[in-house]
């Protein structure tokens, strides 16, 4: 992200966004009745019973919501207008921006916060997005899922009653394949909308390697990325839990956001298990240990920050500020994702301390 202007005594700051994590990064900095302005298109219908026309114009809102869409590189913005050209818009009427790569836009706050002003100079690591399709598949059963650097989501879950051994091989041959094919189609129709980086299927047993072998033999499947295997328990979601935490996957871990979470999480629980004194969860048990100096790392979920009251926000602030001057690290995890959604189910703040309080 390029800052363009920075006058913080106006509370002013201009980027210009130049990646998906920049956009990513704003979804989390924008706050509900921040102001923000820029270049937009907006209708203007100038004579009774036309469409109109779109005219291109600066607009400046009042924010009420924001909105991340990483499939179509584009944050959204929606507020009410306070500024623009009076001949095409009524203030107080509602607009939208939608701010894409290498769009120009103006944020006013009251107060920037000093977290918020480092992630707008901080230049991340995770440049660009990394799309996986994890495959979770055994005899009958097979879970879909796509997973980025921002979110996790499931595609679809394929059920098929596929005959035991005993019955005919004619039989289970064709209920197979028409399992595969119904597996195939859903992969395939991903690819040819989503640039896909890697394809993983995981199970057990060699059902995975069967369908792989029958999905390169199928016509027109025409995939550039890379395609790995590897073994888990099951056909289900919990497979894909396990396929995140495989040694397998390690050596993607500085390009894949969530595989860098998955491993702190999983740090997380083997610490609770080895001595949960060394833990500290919620808001105010994590401020005092922070006031003290004994964090060594923490994790928040970004929604704790996004979907925070003034007073609270400062509060994290704080603790930000205290973590980072004793020389801790600071995990802010996507709620997108299954990482995030796990650390949301265990108080959304948790600090790993250095020694115990």
């Amino acid at each position: 992200m390029k800052i363009l202007n920075r006058d913080l005594k106006h509370g002013e700051i201009t980027v210009k966004i130049e990646n998906l994590n920049d956009l990513w990064s704003l979804y989390n900095i924008i706050n509900n009745a921040d102001i923000v302005s820029s270049l937009t298109q907006r209708r203007v219908i100038l004579k009774e019973g036309t469409k109109g026309d779109r005219k291109l114009m600066k607009l400046t809102l009042k924010v009420e919501d924001v909105s991340f869409h990483e499939f179509s590189n584009r944050l959204r913005i929606k507020g009410k207008i306070l500024e623009g050209p009076e001949d095409f818009v009524s203030f107080g009427t509602y607009h939208t921006f939608n701010i894409e790569v290498s769009k120009k836009l103006t944020i006013i706050k009251e107060n920037w916060t000093k977290n918020e002003l480092k992630r707008l100079k901080e230049i991340s690591k995770f440049e660009s997005n990394f799309i996986i399709i994890i495959t979770a598949i055994e005899t009958g059963l097979a879970t879909i899922t796509m997973i980025t650097n921002y979110s996790h989501k499931r595609i679809a879950t394929i059920k098929k009653n596929i005959p035991g051994k005993r019955y005919e091989k004619t039989y289970r041959n064709k209920a197979m394949e028409e399992f595969f094919g119904e597996i195939q189609k859903v992969i395939t129709e991903n690819i040819k909308i989503t640039e896909i980086d890697l394809l993983i299927f995981c199970g057990p047993g060699n059902t995975k390697d069967n369908f792989l072998e029958y999905l390169r033999n199928t016509p027109g499947f025409d995939f550039k990325g890379n395609i790995e295997t590897c073994h888990a328990s099951s056909g289900t979601e919990s497979a894909i839990r396990e396929t995140l935490k495989s040694k397998k996957l390690a050596k993607l871990k500085n390009r894949i956001k969530i595989l860098q979470e998955t491993g702190k999480i999983e740090n997380i629980m083997k610490q609770f298990a080895d001595d949960a004194d060394l833990i500290v969860i919620g808001l105010d048990e994590v401020y005092e240990a922070s006031k003290k100096g004994a964090i060594k790392e923490l994790l928040i979920a970004d929604i704790l920050i996004r979907g925070s009251s003034k007073n609270k926000k400062l509060k994290i602030e704080e603790i930000i500020t205290n973590v980072e001057g004793t020389g801790g690290e600071i995990n802010i995890m996507s709620t997108g994702n299954i990482t995030g959604e796990q650390l949301v189910g265990l108080g959304s703040i948790i600090g790993i301390l250095r020694y115990k309080l």
